[in-house]
């Protein structure tokens, strides 16, 4: 009886870690890293994912932002000189 209840719990713990082994990475670091650019604000200097900047165009020039605000700030500036 004590055989039986002991191989049952070395199959369930076999089990438990093949399945634990196959689960999807839970870490940042774990994670497969994106191909997305990096891109600088030109107003406030910060870098953000091209794909999720504003996009202004200042006298004829097209400029990448991190928010409207900063493209509204870069704008007003610009235009004054």
């Amino acid at each position: 009886m004590r055989i039986d209840i002991f191989i049952l719990l070395l199959v369930a713990a076999i089990f438990l870690y093949r399945w634990y082994k196959k689960a999807p990475p839970t870490k940042v670091e774990d994670a497969e890293p994106s191909s997305t650019e990096m891109i600088q604000d030109p107003n406030c200097n910060i870098y953000v994912p091209e794909t999720e900047a504003v996009k202004a165009t200042i006298d004829g020039r097209t400029y990448c932002f991190c928010s409207g605000k900063c493209a509204d700030e870069y704008r007003n500036k610009h235009s004054a000189v």
